[in-house]
């Protein structure tokens, strides 16, 4: 057998180098900002959407995505747990319990079914709820809502029955829409029926005009 010269022994050396990186790739560094983010994230469930969004902390995450994920998500229904100075707050589909030492400066979020990527659909329902400001007080933005808001359309729609005929109106708006309110039954959702209940009883919307409403409120 012939020995291999100079040339063909260290190609053969970078083949078998070659091959094994292939074969055993490095893990990517950990990205020292993303990781600042994910460690101020308040929520298990904000920063299972960060971690996903992050691709496990390498890369940077726009910071409209970032301060989205900073806010309070949970599937909770019951807004009143969410201002107390130790908020009880359940967790939601994308993660488990919600930790939270307090809701100073904090909003109620989305992303409950899954982690934003791209901010184009996001802008596109922003600019889409425009045609609602001139009802006050709804929310021109349902994934950063207020709960003070949040409160007051829950208390709205717990306190307000409506007629037969505006009760038909909100039955065929709910199958008329994808979804309903909201595709389970949260805080957004309590908060869209109570919207829907003023927007039926105050300004005449019809059923369509209720599910194009719902379907353009999404949080999901």
């Amino acid at each position: 057998m012939k020995k291999l010269t100079a040339p063909l022994l260290i190609l053969a050396l970078a083949i078998l180098v070659g091959g094994y990186v292939l074969l055993n790739p490095a893990s990517p560094k950990t990205n020292a900002e993303a990781t600042a983010i994910y460690n101020a994230i308040p929520t298990a469930s904000g920063k299972a959407i960060f971690m996903e969004q992050s691709m496990n902390l390498t890369k940077n995450v726009d910071p409209i995505l970032a301060d989205l994920d900073s806010q309070i998500i949970s599937c909770n229904p019951n807004v009143n747990d969410l201002m107390s100075a130790t908020p009880i707050a359940g967790g939601s589909c994308v993660g488990k319990e919600t930790a939270l030492a307090t809701t100073t400066g904090l909003y109620l979020g989305g992303q409950c079914c899954g982690a934003m990527k791209d901010l184009t659909e996001y802008n596109a329902e922003l600019k889409n709820l425009q045609q609602y400001k001139a009802i006050p007080d709804v929310p021109m933005n349902p994934y950063k809502m207020p709960i003070p808001l949040a409160q007051k359309w829950i208390a709205y729609d717990s306190s307000t029955t409506l007629a037969p005929s505006e009760q038909a109106t909100m039955d065929q708006a709910m199958k008329l829409s994808k979804e309903g309110p909201c595709c389970c039954k949260c805080w957004h959702y309590y908060v869209n029926e109570g919207i829907a209940k003023k927007m039926i009883r105050d300004y005449g919307y019809t059923a369509a005009q209720i599910a194009a409403y719902w379907d353009t409120s999404s949080i999901c």
